[in-house]
């Protein structure tokens, strides 16, 4: 934000931004907790993490909203600048639109609503959580650690699983842990979705020589670190690494001072190592699991890339889906994809395609997009993430008078931040999962507001 902007927005009274400040941090801080009692195998747990993260998300969201539009008036001159002038809002409005037309000719247009609504909510969020943060930094900093404090809780109860037995938490297949997302993907790519965020508030607060929250956010990185190593999932390595090495680069090219980069990479090095070891003499069924992903999964492919399309079931996927498109270039409607595949699959076609079986998802947000929304939608979403990234890397290169060094400092956070969301984009269904939305349109209004007003 500009420092003209500061002074020439009014913050809010004090009564309002408490409020305001209340309602942001139960919108951003609760819905990673958010999930319902059922039974299994004889025993009361936690079930359902999807549609009540969704439920808490829209309730706690529109309460906001609702707020924020009748005792927040005076902001309604920065809601019609970023209405008129803002492409990340028209890009979302596109999404959103489509996904509602797409309601006409697809299978079943249930699904093609459910998506349309939660696109509409994200939409109307981006809207007044930049104007929210534009207006005030203070509110843009709450978020941020409230974000970030959220993931060191998510965090905690996950490392607890894997020492000690919560018994309403249900183990997450494959890991024989437990998480408060209850799935392997759906939790550690929603916690890589704010890793870069985290390092930045380090990065500020070794700046302003706060050593004990210094201290207190290396030991959740270190801590992190440890908790995604066990993860056992590929796609949340493969962000992490490249998100660091676009950090690496991206800081080397701004600064000049390399000699500074091979230090920080050492940095990281030495985190890895540490973490790898504390793993190892912890816990050496995890550190057996992450040796034969490495070595038997993730090498193969770095090795021949071409074995991901060719030999393997996702990759066959991505095939099938090609033929999808080719009949369907407008798309097969929004979250429809499911409901067309079986007509095109060539994996396990002689096994009965049953709920057991059933591929609900490519793997692949680009294809999938493409796939449900047609060459229309595929733009939108495609504009939009080479917008951002334009607009980011023009306030890390640009001298002006609006950037000054934490500007930057956090534009470099958010640009290595968006890069591990488009890694993930890539190899996983990261926009189906509606918490994991919330964090992609969130980090949206992140670099709006960090772009000088959105220049």
């Amino acid at each position: 934000m500009t420092s003209s902007s500061k002074n020439s927005l009014k913050p809010y009274s004090g009564w309002t931004h408490r409020i305001l400040s209340l309602l942001l941090f139960l919108f951003l801080f609760l819905p990673p907790f958010a999930f319902m009692p059922g039974s299994f195998k004889g025993q009361w747990i936690f079930t359902e993490y999807r549609e009540v993260k969704l439920a808490t998300i829209t309730v706690l969201f529109w309460a906001l909203a609702t707020f924020f539009c009748f005792f927040c008036k005076d902001s309604k001159k920065q809601l019609l600048t970023i209405t008129y002038k803002e492409p990340t809002f028209w890009f979302l409005c596109f999404l959103c639109g489509y996904s509602f037309l797409s309601t006409f000719w697809a299978m079943v247009p249930e699904a093609a609503l459910y998506e349309t609504a939660q696109w509409l909510t994200l939409t109307v969020m981006f809207l007044i959580l930049s104007s929210l943060f534009t207006k005030e930094s203070r509110l843009r900093d709450l978020a941020l650690w409230t974000v970030v404090g959220a993931f060191f809780f998510v965090t905690a109860i996950g490392l607890t699983q894997t020492r000690f037995n919560i018994s309403f938490l249900m183990p997450i297949p494959g890991t024989k842990f437990g998480s408060t997302f209850g799935a392997k993907n759906t939790c550690f790519l929603s916690l890589s979705s704010q890793f870069f965020l985290l390092c930045f508030l380090f990065w500020q607060a070794l700046q302003r020589q706060k050593k004990l929250v210094t201290a207190l956010l290396a030991l959740v990185i270190f801590l992190e670190f440890i908790y995604t190593a066990i993860s056992l999932s590929r796609t949340t390595y493969a962000s992490l690494a490249t998100g660091l090495l676009a950090f690496l680069l991206l800081w080397g090219i701004t600064t000049r001072h390399w000699n500074v980069i091979v230090r920080a990479a050492l940095i990281f090095f030495l985190i890895l190592m540490v973490s790898g070891a504390t793993i190892r003499l912890f816990n050496k069924r995890h550190w057996n699991y992450i040796h034969f992903r490495v070595t038997k999964s993730i090498i193969p492919l770095i090795k021949n890339p071409t074995t991901f399309l060719y030999s393997t079931a996702r990759g066959q996927v991505i095939l099938d889906t090609t033929k999808m498109v080719k009949d369907h270039p407008f798309g097969v409607g929004a979250a429809n994809w499911m409901f067309n595949y079986p007509l095109y699959r060539s994996h396990l076609t002689k096994r009965a395609f049953n709920k057991k079986i059933q591929i609900q998802k490519v793997h692949n947000d680009y294809v999938q997009y493409l796939a449900e929304l047609g060459l229309p939608g595929f733009l939108a979403l495609l504009g939009l993430i080479i917008f951002q990234f334009k607009r980011l890397l023009f306030l890390i290169f640009k001298k002006s008078s609006y950037s000054d060094e934490d500007q930057k400092v956090l534009g470099l956070f958010l640009c290595c931040q968006l890069v591990a969301v488009c890694v993930m984009l890539f190899f996983s269904f990261y926009l189906e999962f509606p918490y994991r939305k919330l964090l992609f349109v969130f980090l949206l209004t992140l670099i709006y507001s960090t772009s000088g007003n959105g220049r």
